[in-house]
C-alpha cells in the first residue's frame, strides 16, 4: 500500500495551520493540501478549545478578523452565529472565535473542492527525505508524503521549572496546565498555587470560577505582575506610530522614547494604552532592527513588562480577577520558588523567597500547577518532530533560541545556514525573528504571504517538472 501523498502537509490545526490551509485552497485550483492535528476539532488549537465561560478572547472582536482587508468579518459572523448585539469591542467567549475558523475552513472546502484537503486526527512524530519531498512519520497512520511541510504548532509546551525536593511521583503537582483533570478532585474551599502570573494563570483562575471553586489562590510570581486591563479607547485616541529609521536602536533608548509619548499621551488626556498599541504594526520591524546584544537584554531586563502592557486581558476579566483579589480569594505573592515536597496527607508544601519582606516562607496547598508559560529555549522542547528535524540538521534554532530559525518566507534554515525549500514555518515557532508573531493580526499576515508564497512556489515547480519530462 503506498503512502498518502500531498503538495502540502501542515503539522498543527490552530489558527495558523487552518488558515494556511485556506489561502493555499483558495490561491490554487490543483494543490493538495493535509492537516495533521492531534485535536478532532478544526480551527481551534488550545487557544480556541476552551469550554469555560470566562475565557473570553484577549482582544477585541473588531480587531479579530482572519483577513487583513476585511476588518469587520468576524464581527459580522459572530452577529450571525453568537449574539446580534455584539459590539466592535466586545469580548466574546474562545470558544465561538474556533467555531468562526472551522467555519472558514468549512466554506473554503465547499468553494474549493473537499477533494484536495485531508483532515487528519493523529501526531506528527518525525521527517525525513525521501528524494525531493519529505516523509512524515504518525503516530497511529502510515507515512504522509509532501511536497512541502509547514510547522504551526503554536507556542511550545511549558517549560517544567527545576524545583529543589519535587520527585517525579510527586502527586500535588502538575506541570501541564491544560491536562483534562489539571482542575478535578480539588476540596471546594481548598487552595491552590500558580507558579507564575501570566494569561496562563489568569486563564486557570478564570477556569476555577468557572467550575465554583470557593477556595485560595495563591500566585507565586517573581515580578508580582498580572496582564494589564484592555479598555475601551475614545474615537479621538488613538496615536501616532513614532517609530522610525531615526529611533533609538537600544532598550534603554526606546524604553526612553515610549515613557517620553505615554507623558506626551498622558498631558492630552489619553491612556498609555494606545501609544502600546500604536506600536503594534512596527514591533516585528523593531525587533528586527535591534542588535541581537539588544535583543538579548531586551529579554533579561524587559520583557515581563512588556507583556504585561501589550498583551492585555478583557475588561470583564480585569474586573472578576480585581475582585478576587480584593475579597482575599487570589494572594499574589512577588518571589522565587524554592523548595517543593508533599506531607502524608499528600498536600504540597511550598517555600519560596518572599521578595517584599525578604525572607522565605511556606504554602499549605492541595495543588501545584505550572503556569510559567511556554519553554523559552527551543533547544529544550521535547517534542518528537522538532526533535527530528535538528537532529537530521533540517532546522536550526534561532539566534535567541526561541524558536525555530527561519528567513523571510518562513522557510527553515539548516544547520549549514541554508534555506530550505520543503519546511516552513508559522506563527510562534517564528518568535526569535519577529519576536510578535503569537496573535491573530500577526498570524493572519503570515497565513496570506505564505499562502501566496508556497502555492506559486509549488506550482511553478510542478510546471518545471512537467516541462523537463517532455523535454
Amino acid at each position: 500500500m503506498s503512502e498518502p501523498q500531498f503538495d502540502v502537509v501542515i503539522i498543527g490545526g490552530g489558527f495558523s495551520g487552518t488558515m494556511l490551509a485556506v489561502h493555499l485552497l483558495r490561491r490554487s485550483s490543483s494543490l493538495s493540501v493535509a492537516v495533521v492535528d492531534r485535536g478532532g476539532l478544526r480551527g481551534r488549537g488550545l487557544a480556541y478549545s476552551s469550554p469555560h465561560r470566562f475565557h473570553l478572547l484577549n482582544i477585541p472582536a473588531g480587531e479579530m478578523s482572519a483577513w487583513s482587508d476585511e476588518p469587520d468579518d468576524f464581527l459580522h459572523w459572530a452577529r450571525i452565529h453568537y449574539d446580534a448585539a455584539l459590539q466592535t469591542r466586545s469580548f466574546p467567549p474562545r470558544a465561538v472565535y474556533g467555531a468562526y475558523v472551522d467555519n472558514l475552513l468549512e466554506t473554503a472546502l465547499a468553494e474549493c473542492g473537499r477533494e484536495r484537503f485531508q483532515w487528519i486526527q493523529d501526531e506528527a512524530l518525525s521527517f525525513h527525505r525521501r528524494k525531493s519531498k519529505v516523509a512524515v512519520q504518525r503516530r497511529v497512520g502510515s507515512e504522509l508524503l509532501a511536497r512541502a511541510v509547514v510547522v504551526a504548532t503554536g507556542n511550545f509546551p511549558p517549560a517544567d521549572p527545576r524545583v529543589p525536593g519535587r520527585k517525579a511521583s510527586a502527586s500535588s503537582y502538575l506541570y501541564l496546565p491544560w491536562v483534562s483533570d489539571a482542575l478535578e478532585n480539588l476540596p471546594p474551599l481548598g487552595s491552590v498555587l500558580l507558579a507564575g502570573s501570566g494569561l496562563t494563570s489568569v486563564d486557570l483562575i478564570m477556569a476555577l470560577k468557572s467550575k465554583g471553586f470557593r477556595g485560595t489562590i495563591h500566585v507565586v510570581s517573581r515580578k508580582g505582575l498580572f496582564p494589564r486591563e484592555r479598555r475601551q479607547q475614545r474615537p479621538d485616541e488613538p496615536w501616532p506610530v513614532f517609530w522610525n529609521d531615526e529611533s533609538p536602536r537600544s532598550v534603554r533608548g526606546l524604553l526612553r522614547l515610549i515613557r517620553n509619548q505615554v507623558q506626551a499621551a498622558a498631558e492630552k488626556g489619553i491612556n498609555w494604552r494606545s501609544v502600546i498599541d500604536c506600536l503594534r504594526p512596527v514591533t516585528q520591524d523593531i525587533w528586527r532592527s535591534l542588535p541581537l546584544e539588544e535583543q538579548k537584554r531586551f529579554l533579561r531586563h524587559a520583557r515581563a513588562y512588556w507583556d504585561v502592557h501589550r498583551h492585555r486581558v478583557a475588561p470583564e476579566i480585569a474586573d472578576i480577577l480585581a475582585d478576587m483579589q480584593n475579597e482575599g480569594q487570589v494572594r499574589m505573592h512577588r518571589g522565587a520558588i524554592g523548595r517543593y515536597s508533599e506531607n502524608r496527607n499528600g498536600q504540597a508544601e511550598v517555600q519560596y523567597w518572599d521578595r517584599e519582606s525578604r525572607t522565605g516562607k511556606t504554602l499549605l496547598v492541595d495543588r501545584v500547577i505550572n503556569c510559567t508559560g511556554s519553554e523559552n529555549d527551543g533547544r529544550c522542547i521535547q517534542e518528537s518532530f522538532i526533535v527530528s528535524l535538528f537532529v537530521q540538521g533540517f532546522a536550526r534554532p534561532d539566534p535567541l533560541f526561541l524558536g525555530l530559525d527561519v528567513d523571510e518566507e518562513g522557510a527553515l534554515i539548516n544547520y549549514k545556514g541554508v534555506p530550505s525549500r520543503l519546511l516552513y514555518a508559522i506563527g510562534p515557532t517564528r518568535k526569535g525573528c519577529l519576536w510578535e508573531t503569537t496573535t491573530v493580526p500577526e498570524i493572519r499576515v503570515q497565513a496570506a504571504a505564505m499562502g501566496e508564497y508556497l502555492a506559486g512556489h509549488l506550482e511553478r515547480s510542478r510546471r518545471g517538472t512537467q516541462v523537463s519530462r517532455t523535454a
